[in-house]
């Protein structure tokens, strides 16, 4: 009998992953921050002991504001701040212009989620499978129409805000978000697959389990170690994956 899922989805059921197939690396990283118990117990308002919401803070987790991790992907909307997610677009807002050339968030409020904090203001574009990232000073984005002027410097650490700067200007000015501009993850089949497997270690299961639901049904067959060597070290690989992605690694699906 199956354990019952640690993070709202039976690992067995390749259908309640399917969301993440469309979603970017920001979101696949979330996927795997919510499931790290320090994270759980530090998001949670009755969390103790050592990673209790008093002995943290979202910018030790790389966010700018606690998100819950009961929420997975597509309804979670986690904020990364710009230490952690280098597709941050730095803004400010200037003295106001022709008015077709403003932002307003009134425009984007569907997908928009705004964090008012002592360091600024901190804008989150977002449909629940592909984010835009940006942070502005006080009053930026909050204060209604703005002029943006776009922070930008150096060569390799210009590359990532400026594609984040594209793809704003394509959201401004269709509405949507740019499919692409967004294009689907090259590796996404594999990091849904690394996800079920640490869910199915979370849950109880061991390798021969894990083996005959993510690769090979002859994983089922008796002796399967010796007939299938190659499901072995294939499976034994997924698990060293995965629990290196759980134990820190994600941020590198951020960078």
């Amino acid at each position: 009998m199956q354990a019952e899922p640690q993070f709202g989805s039976d690992w067995t059921d390749e259908a309640a992953y399917a969301p993440l197939v469309d979603a970017d690396r920001s979101l696949f990283a979330w996927e795997w921050l919510r499931r790290d118990a320090c994270y759980r117990d530090a998001a949670s308002s009755s969390g103790r002991g050592d990673c209790a919401r008093e002995s943290h803070s979202p910018s030790d987790f790389g966010l700018v504001a606690f998100e819950p991790p009961a929420l997975a992907v597509p309804c979670a909307r986690p904020l990364w701040n710009a230490r952690a997610h280098p597709y941050v677009l730095t803004v400010t807002d200037c003295a106001p212009g022709a008015a077709a050339d403003d932002f307003e968030l009134s425009r984007l409020g569907r997908v928009a989620r705004l964090v008012i904090d002592a360091g600024g203001e901190h804008l989150l574009l977002s449909d629940g499978l592909r984010a835009i990232r940006l942070d502005g000073s006080p009053g930026t984005f909050s204060s209604g129409s703005a002029r943006l002027v776009y922070r930008l410097s150096g060569v390799e650490a210009a590359e990532r805000p400026l594609l984040t700067l594209r793809r704003l200007l394509a959201m401004c000015r269709t509405g949507s978000f740019s499919r692409s501009l967004h294009p689907r993850e090259a590796r996404a089949g594999r990091w849904i697959m690394l996800l079920r497997a640490f869910d199915g270690l979370a849950a109880g299961a061991g390798q021969r389990e894990l083996a005959k639901q993510l690769l090979s049904r002859s994983a089922a067959a008796a002796r399967w170690r010796d007939r299938e060597p190659s499901v072995r070290s294939r499976v034994q690989r997924l698990v060293r994956s995965a629990r290196r992605l759980a134990a820190g690694g994600y941020r590198r699906l951020l960078a």
